[in-house]
């Protein structure tokens, strides 16, 4: 049995699709507080519970039989994370839950630029001080991230960002879902595996990429941290979002994310799809 919490959001709902594929699907429980979002998959065989990281006695039950289940990192500031995250682990650990894992990310010290990595530093702490059985997906940037810019890009032919000049192993959520599906299943997963891309690229390599994959001359630029700050709250965004978001690309440009290995590539089984795939896919998409 296999347990998935925020199972209604892009990344549970992409691991529950690449587990589709490789076990029955009657074997999977699909939490999240919203059992409602989830008829689609419930009706192509998934189980599907409530469970929600402020209500700790509904993720023991959602985890109760699990061999092996997913913690995926929830919202909200630090305070809230690291509270949650602990709630989950307790709750697995109360279930009786044979192995935890739980989405981390590179670079997982408070020491570093994101503001969010202590969130997985803290967590990860918490449960190996929980004596848990334990797999740490340290995911590297999603190709995703860079959607707002790349739709900028596509328009006036400049991608910009801040840590323009950082490269990063960037990797689609789609092979992070296969990579993460495989460790679910493979029992003897490692503690922690590094999830990234094939390459690590700089901003101005994606740019090149960019002008073969749309037929256009895509330049990049080093976006000034303000001006980005500037950007993101134009959005509306919540302020500790913004300053997430700011501390992710500097610390990317510091080059906290260029490490590459081929632990999502083993985990996924196939090929991860590169940056040259990923924008002519994107390029279709818009």
């Amino acid at each position: 049995m296999i347990t998935i919490t925020g199972a209604s959001g892009k990344l549970g709902r992409a691991v529950a699709n690449e587990l589709a594929g490789r076990v029955d699907p009657s074997t999977v429980t699909l939490g999240t507080r919203t059992p409602s979002k989830l008829e689609g998959l419930r009706d192509a065989g998934f189980r599907v519970a409530a469970a929600d990281f402020d209500e700790p006695a509904s993720l023991v039950k959602a985890f109760s039989g699990a061999q092996a289940a997913l913690v995926i990192c929830g919202h909200g500031d630090n305070e809230t994370r690291i509270r949650q995250h602990s709630d989950a682990f307790d709750a697995a650990r109360e279930a009786g839950v044979g192995r935890v894992l739980y989405t981390s990310f590179t670079n997982p010290v408070s020491r570093s630029l994101f503001p969010f990595a202590m969130v997985h530093e803290a967590s990860e702490a918490y449960a190996r001080q929980a004596g848990l059985r334990h797999t740490f997906l340290r995911n590297n940037h999603y190709a995703e991230n860079l959607e707002a810019a790349l739709a900028i890009a596509r328009k006036t032919g400049e991608l910009a960002l801040p840590g323009a000049q950082g490269k990063v192993a960037y990797i689609t959520r789609t092979d992070v879902a296969a990579a993460t599906a495989g460790a679910l299943i493979h029992d003897d997963c490692p503690a922690s595996v590094e999830i990234t891309g094939g390459a690590a690229l700089d901003l101005f390599e994606v740019a090149e990429l960019a002008s073969k994959a749309w037929d256009m001359r895509v330049t990049a630029r080093d976006m000034p941290a303000d001006e980005y700050a500037r950007l993101l709250a134009e959005r509306g965004l919540p302020g500790f979002v913004v300053i997430a978001q700011v501390g992710i690309r500097l610390a990317a440009g510091a080059g906290e994310y260029a490490r590459v290995t081929k632990d999502a590539q083993e985990l996924a089984g196939r090929p991860l799809q590169d940056m040259a795939g990923y924008l002519r896919d994107f390029a279709r998409a818009v």
